[in-house]
């Protein structure tokens, strides 16, 4: 059955946090900032954990460890004292799997009735706020089932401030899917001690990075990226214990490390359109294949492996080693991919 609580009864804590700001030609200037947490409690029988977030416009920070008693905490920064960077979430435990979905975004983000980037995200993740029994926010609980509340109108008069700023801080105790679209603004995913079966991230014009420092615990299916216009980088893939990497990019700039040491062999696809890719591995990581489709219009460069035929790269004492394997299959439309091994 759903977990229905409601916002009133939750315990918020409010913190007031004052920092030194920049020293102007007037003096030293405080800035005041308000944070509001929004605990998420567990049911206790979750051995599995489904996380689904939207960030249409705004700043994300998504890290690893919270109460153990909690699945997740969502919490709002502002040094507006209205807390403009609104969010809406439910959590649905079915069985022993939970249901984690949030929308989280500044008023620009929330204004929009039909924006492009929420079609995209209910289409990829079956998900949408509407179809859910209970919605917690900054605005109380919502049944969306009274038709009386817009939840892509924010309330009036709240300006949003360059400082908003969100942090999702998830659950190490329960193996976690992260399935999470974001549209416009600066994001960091910290997947770093999370127990991951799977991802799906989704950017727009953004500046987003991703970092796994730790091996993951558990097995991973696939962590698929599809990234859009801006920068993206993403660091420890050979931590995520995946069986499937695949990135997609369009038009921008993309940095991706295969830090890390393989525990078991890697099929990664990486796929660019107009866009710039440089892939790193380091030796450690394991023994390396490259498997690529080379046009007049592409741009490919080695560095550290040997070529054995048209199309086929791998690493220096490829047949003599017995370590895991990373299979790359590259594909690049007018961009540019750049792979050093070393």
């Amino acid at each position: 059955m759903p977990q229905l609580s409601f916002l009133g009864s939750r315990k918020k804590r409010l913190f007031v946090l004052v920092s030194i700001g920049v020293i102007a030609a007037s003096g030293v200037v405080f800035a005041v900032y308000k944070t509001i947490d929004y605990p998420v409690q567990r049911d206790g029988r979750e051995t599995r954990v489904n996380v689904m977030m939207s960030v249409p416009y705004g700043s994300l920070t998504l890290v690893a460890g919270t109460d153990p008693k909690n699945v997740a905490l969502l919490r709002m920064e502002s040094a507006d004292e209205a807390i403009p960077f609104h969010v809406r979430y439910s959590y649905n435990p079915v069985g022993t799997t939970g249901s984690l979905r949030m929308t989280i975004g500044s008023d620009e983000g929330m204004l929009e009735a039909n924006p492009p980037i929420a079609q995209g995200w209910k289409a990829n993740s079956n998900f949408s706020l509407a179809s859910t029994n209970a919605i917690h926010s900054d605005y109380g609980d919502i049944s969306p089932s009274t038709g009386t509340f817009d939840l892509m109108k924010p309330a009036p008069e709240t300006p949003h401030d360059e400082t908003d700023h969100a942090k999702v801080f998830l659950t190490k105790d329960i193996p976690v899917s992260i399935s999470a679209q974001l549209g416009f603004g600066e994001s960091l995913l910290d997947w770093s001690g999370l127990s991951l079966t799977s991802a799906y991230v989704e950017t727009g014009s953004a500046k987003t990075e991703i970092r796994m420092s730790e091996h993951n615990p558990i097995p991973m299916s696939c962590c698929k990226i599809n990234a859009g216009f801006g920068e993206f980088s993403m660091n420890g893939i050979s931590n995520l214990n995946a069986d499937n990497f695949v990135f997609s990019g369009g038009v921008g700039y993309y940095s991706l490390s295969f830090n890390g040491k393989l525990t078991k062999n890697l099929d990664a696809t990486v796929e660019v359109g107009l866009g710039k890719v440089a892939i790193n591995i380091p030796p450690e990581a394991g023994r390396v294949r490259v498997i690529y489709d080379d046009s007049f219009f592409s741009s490919f460069s080695f560095s550290g492996l040997t070529k054995r035929r048209d199309g086929y790269y791998t690493s220096v004492g490829f047949d003599q080693s017995l370590a895991p394997i990373l299979t790359l299959h590259l594909s690049s439309g007018l961009g540019k991919m750049i792979v050093n091994y070393h």
